[in-house]
């Protein structure tokens, strides 16, 4: 019987568990120091496990980009609500929940690095999407502008035409893969 494989998996489950005690000690220190019921902090703690057990898969067991999405997701998921339970974020998460989308966004980012064939740009254009998405709800969910985002749709459409047609002029000017091919 080869050892060699259990031992590695003990290294990576040990590395694990050893990393997961460091978060949520940390969590449960800043709770405390801070003020608030350390019950509260439980979700925030479980994202974040959840985001360093997608990061050993993607990192140490399977390699695989939608690992790294989940990972980086979550983490910053986990953080963000971490950052609102601990009052550094002076909003209720009613009034910033569109930061969900911007860390979609953010999430891709990393998972199109993490590809190892030249496609990133199939990674890039939703998470530029998705953050602007987050951007635009987030300035109508904490009332930075005075207009509904009700009337910003129904007086700004031709301008979402206008950015569509500039995407699609734009992708039309980037060549393919076959067409590189072809061209040389």
């Amino acid at each position: 019987m080869n050892t060699k494989p259990m031992q590695k998996l003990a290294s990576q489950l040990l590395f694990f568990i050893g990393f997961s005690l460091m978060i949520l000690g940390s969590i449960l220190f800043m709770a405390s120091l801070s003020g608030v019921a350390k019950v509260a902090t439980i979700p925030a703690a479980i994202f974040l496990l959840i985001g360093v057990l997608f990061a050993l898969f993607a990192f140490k067991l399977v390699h695989r980009l939608q690992y790294m999405f989940l990972a980086a997701f979550f983490i910053q998921l986990g953080l963000f609500l971490l950052l609102i339970i601990l009052k550094t974020i002076p909003y209720p998460f009613s009034k910033v929940w569109p930061a969900i989308s911007i860390f979609a966004g953010t999430a891709l980012l990393p998972a199109a690095r993490f590809r190892s064939n030249p496609s990133i740009a199939r990674f890039v254009v939703p998470a530029i999407a998705f953050i602007v998405l987050g951007i635009i709800l987030l300035v109508f969910s904490l009332d930075i502008v005075t207009f509904s985002f009700k009337r910003f749709i129904l007086t700004s459409w031709p301008l979402l035409l206008l950015f569509a047609g500039v995407f699609l002029l734009l992708l039309s000017m980037y060549p393919g893969r076959n067409e590189k091919d072809d061209n040389q």
